[in-house]
């Protein structure tokens, strides 16, 4: 039995890989081929190449039973096809960032630009309004203040009241027309304060001095609104009564120039003046 078995001729030993290595390559070489594609097309963000090796490595690992990809649905694959887009989405996003920033910038620049134009045209302004004041022979009357953070026009109520009364004069309409044409070139926050003597008012429209100086300042910035055109949101109405007289309320004298109307113009912006 042992000399037939050594004259039996020896079986041929297979050379090379087995026959499954050969499907099993041609798959990796597609895969490869695929992602050499993919990352042709696009534009690399490594956040997302790092949850797409993830996803592959995931599907390929996490198998059970041949049932292959179970463990991963696809939907980071999805979202990776959705973008030739994907990672192109990505880069616009970045993109928009980044012109967003500019687009910030420039409006900070521009935002400078205008407040110094802003200045200016405060400047400009004043001067115009001088010559008002002077040209209607109303210097008496009609007074500009400035402070370091606001410019006050201060109108004396004879000029735009009668006494006892809140409803512009028509004499005033004219003055107040020509101040409320310079006011519009500016785009300062301006307060129209409402200021009385201290003599109490008793009548059936207004009950109080209160009352009086809220119309009266009312009435002063509908008018700059309606009929001189200025922003309404630039506008703010109050009134003070007899409580801030800039006289003592001791002479007839003085207690005309404590029945006023002062125009404040804020030279920065409002907000930044409230502690």
């Amino acid at each position: 039995m042992a000399k037939s078995n050594l004259n039996e001729p020896e079986e041929e030993q297979s050379e090379g890989a087995p026959e499954w290595m050969v499907t099993y390559s041609d798959l990796v070489t597609l895969l490869l081929t695929f992602f050499i594609l993919l990352f042709s097309m696009a534009t690399l963000d490594k956040q997302k190449f790092m949850e797409v090796a993830k996803s592959l490595r995931s599907s390929f690992t996490h198998t059970s039973n041949g049932e292959m990809f179970d463990t991963n649905k696809g939907k980071d694959m999805i979202a990776i096809l959705e973008s030739n887009n994907g990672y192109a989405k990505e880069s616009k996003e970045g993109d928009s960032t980044e012109g967003e920033k500019e687009k910030s910038e420039s409006a900070t620049k521009d935002a400078k630009k205008e407040l110094e134009k802003s200045k200016i045209t405060m400047e400009d302004v004043k001067k115009e309004l001088e010559i008002t004041i002077k040209e209607e022979k109303i210097s008496d009357n009609v007074k500009l203040l400035e402070t370091q953070d606001k410019v006050i026009l201060r109108i004396d109520s004879v000029i735009l009241f009668d006494s006892g009364f809140a409803d512009i004069k028509k004499s005033g309409l004219s003055v107040l027309g020509k101040i409320g044409q310079m006011l519009k070139k500016l785009d300062n926050d301006i307060i129209v304060e409402g200021h009385t003597d201290s003599i109490p008012i008793h009548n059936s429209q207004y009950p109080s001095n209160w009352e009086l100086s809220a119309k009266r300042s009312i009435n002063v910035v509908l008018f700059l609104a309606k009929q001189s055109g200025l922003p309404s949101q630039q506008l703010t109405s109050t009134a003070s009564g007899e409580f801030k007289p800039i006289l003592p309320n001791n002479s007839e004298a003085n207690r005309a120039k404590n029945r006023r109307i002062d125009i404040v113009i804020i030279k920065d912006k409002i907000e930044q003046l409230i502690p």
